[in-house]
C-alpha cells in the first residue's frame, strides 16, 4: 500500500509505473498520460484543490471548462482521470472515487474515420516522392509499407532491421503493437521490392552522409542526422508534404491504416482476418476502420431498392437465397458482427 498523503509526483510515478509494467503500455502512451495528468494538476493547483481532495463538483467544473473540446479529446482525458482515481481508491489514497457519480456523456463521434483516401488517391500519393533522391526512395518505401500493412506510425518508427524479413517467400514483419501485443504483419511483393531497394541502396547512403555506419544503427527507417533514426515529427511533416502535393490535406499516417482496412474489406476480405492484421483485440474496433465507402452504399441502394435505377424487377418476390446464390462464397461467417454489412452485398454493389 502507498502512504496516504504522498506527494503529487510520487503518486503520478507510482500510477504510471503500474500502467507500464502491469498493463503493458508503451513509452509513448505513458508520455501522453503524463501530459494529461500534469494538465489536471495545473488546473487543480490554480483553484487550490488537492489531487486527493477532488469532489464531483470539481470534476463538473473541469468538464465545463473543456466543453468546447472535441469528443475524442474529452474521451481520452476523462478515461485517464477515471483510471487514475479508480487506482487511487484501490490503494486507499482517496476515501472515495469522485468519478463514480459522474455520468459518461454521450458523444457525437461519427462511426467512420474522419478521412479515408480512395484507392486512386493513394496511388496519387505514392507517386509523389522524388525517386531520384535517396530521401525520396525512403519515403516511397515508408508510404508503401504503411498502406500495404496498416502499421501504426509508432510501430513503423520502432522497426529494427532484424524484424523485417525480406526473403522471397517471407515478406513478414514481427511487430510489437499497443499493450505490448506482438503480431505478424504480412506485405506483398510490390512493397518487398521497395523495402529491398531502400535497405540496400538508400539506407546506407543516408547514414554514411552523416558519418554513421549502417551496421551500427538498428532502426530500419533512418534520417541523415547525428542520431540516425527517423523521428515522428519528421515522419509527420513528410507525409503532410506529400499529402498536400497530392491534394489530400486531411491525410495522415493513420489515414493509410484506415485505407488498408477499408480497401481490404471492400475487396471481400474477411473481417476477422483484417482484425488480426490490424492487431485489434475487439472486432467492434475493426468495424470503425472497415466501413463500406459511400459510393458502394449508393450503388447498393440503386441495385437492390425497388426505386433504384439498376433494380432488377424480374427478381421481385424471389426468396433471398435465390438472389445471393451467385456469390455464396462471399457470405459472411457466422461469427461476424451482426451490425456489419454482409460482404456479398458490398461485393455485388461494385
Amino acid at each position: 500500500m502507498i502512504q496516504q498523503r504522498c506527494s503529487a509526483s510520487a503518486w503520478m510515478d507510482a500510477f504510471l509505473d503500474e500502467r507500464m509494467h502491469l498493463h503493458g503500455l508503451t513509452f509513448s502512451s505513458i508520455h501522453t498520460i503524463r501530459i494529461e495528468l500534469n494538465g489536471w494538476l495545473r488546473w487543480l493547483n490554480a483553484r487550490g484543490v488537492a489531487w486527493d481532495g477532488v469532489t464531483p463538483s470539481d470534476i463538473r467544473l473541469w468538464l465545463g471548462h473543456y466543453r468546447e473540446y472535441a469528443d475524442a479529446t474529452m474521451q481520452k482525458k476523462t478515461a485517464i482521470l477515471r483510471s487514475l482515481y479508480r487506482w487511487a481508491r484501490e490503494h486507499e489514497l482517496v476515501e472515495s472515487d469522485p468519478w463514480q457519480t459522474i455520468v459518461r456523456p454521450r458523444t457525437n463521434r461519427p462511426w467512420s474515420p474522419r478521412f479515408t483516401p480512395s484507392i486512386r488517391a493513394v496511388d496519387h500519393l505514392l507517386a509523389q516522392p522524388d525517386l531520384a533522391t535517396m530521401i525520396g526512395v525512403r519515403d516511397r518505401a515508408i508510404l508503401e509499407l504503411l498502406y500495404a500493412t496498416g502499421l501504426r506510425a509508432a510501430e513503423l518508427l520502432s522497426l529494427a532491421c532484424h524484424q523485417v524479413a525480406l526473403g522471397d517467400s517471407d515478406r513478414i514483419i514481427a511487430v510489437m503493437g499497443k499493450g505490448q501485443k506482438e503480431r505478424i504483419v504480412i506485405y506483398g511483393q510490390t512493397t518487398q521490392t521497395w523495402l529491398r531497394y531502400y535497405l540496400r541502396v538508400a539506407r546506407p547512403q543516408l547514414l554514411t552522409r552523416v558519418g554513421i555506419s549502417p551496421d551500427r544503427t538498428p532502426q530500419f527507417f533512418v534520417h541523415p542526422r547525428p542520431t540516425g533514426g527517423l523521428s515522428y515529427p519528421i515522419l509527420r511533416l513528410m507525409i503532410r508534404g506529400y499529402a498536400d502535393a497530392a491534394g489530400l490535406p486531411l491525410l495522415t499516417a493513420h489515414s493509410l491504416r484506415h485505407a488498408f482496412a477499408t480497401h481490404l474489406y471492400q475487396g471481400g476480405a474477411n473481417l476477422r482476418v483484417i482484425q488480426e492484421l490490424l492487431g485489434h483485440s475487439h472486432l467492434a474496433t475493426t468495424c470503425i476502420y472497415a466501413r463500406p465507402a459511400p459510393d458502394l452504399m449508393r450503388a447498393f441502394i440503386e441495385r437492390f431498392h425497388p426505386r433504384g435505377i439498376h433494380y432488377d424487377r424480374s427478381q421481385r418476390g424471389q426468396p433471398r437465397d435465390a438472389l445471393i446464390r451467385p456469390v455464396t462464397s462471399l457470405r459472411p461467417v457466422q461469427k461476424d458482427h451482426p451490425a456489419l454489412f454482409d460482404r456479398w452485398l458490398v461485393k455485388t454493389a461494385t
